[in-house]
């Protein structure tokens, strides 16, 4: 089986605009203290927030559920890899809500190879005006599951998003985004990972 891509989640936050990317630095599943997850593990360069990727929602460390209080929904995800590069988002205003995971790719170019890449993720977010809570729970098929638990908040721009935690530790996502009747899909601008979320009734 394919490893997960190994960069600091910059999600859904933090993967909207950040700083440079740690591909080597291994992460737990987005809802760990000392995550080793497979979004865009990245530091920031000089300053006091880093750029990190939707999986690991910019955790150093696991915060004891203090970010949020939401309950993991939906099932679990196994996350698949595309051999093209991805979509640009469309936009759209977010109905606020909770929505569970429903789908997880990975993007890699042309020259990639497609299918399943061993990752698994289960989660859900809750977006309520500009706040932005997140619960990500992750395995690879070499490990047991990590559960990472974030919040911040998003702003939109146009097409793209910023996803800005500040809980367990200060991170930003870029994203692209594109919004449905019911569902909403973050892409990593960094990492080239998408989630896509729907909502609960």
């Amino acid at each position: 089986m394919r490893k997960p891509t190994l960069v600091a989640l910059a999600i859904v936050a933090a993967a909207l605009l950040g700083g440079a990317c740690k591909e080597d630095e291994p992460r737990p599943p987005v809802a760990a203290n000392e995550p080793a997850s497979p979004g865009v593990g990245a530091s920031g360069g000089g300053g006091g927030t880093r750029d990190a990727s939707i999986a690991d929602g910019g955790a150093d460390a696991a915060d004891g559920g203090a970010c949020t209080d939401l309950a993991v929904g939906g099932g679990l995800i196994d996350q698949l890899a595309v051999n093209d590069d991805p979509p640009r988002g469309s936009g759209g205003t977010i109905v606020d809500g909770v929505y569970d995971l429903t789908d997880v790719r990975v993007y890699q170019g042309a020259a990639g190879l497609p299918g399943p890449t061993g990752t698994s993720y289960q989660g859900s977010i809750r977006i309520t005006g500009t706040t932005f809570e997140r619960v990500l729970v992750f395995q690879t098929s070499a490990g047991p599951s990590t559960e990472i638990r974030s919040s911040g908040t998003f702003t939109a721009n146009a097409t793209n998003a910023t996803i800005a935690l500040s809980c367990p530790t200060a991170s930003q996502e870029q994203v692209t985004y594109s919004v449905t009747d019911s569902s909403v899909a973050f892409t990593n601008l960094v990492t080239k990972e998408s989630f896509t979320f729907v909502r609960q009734p």
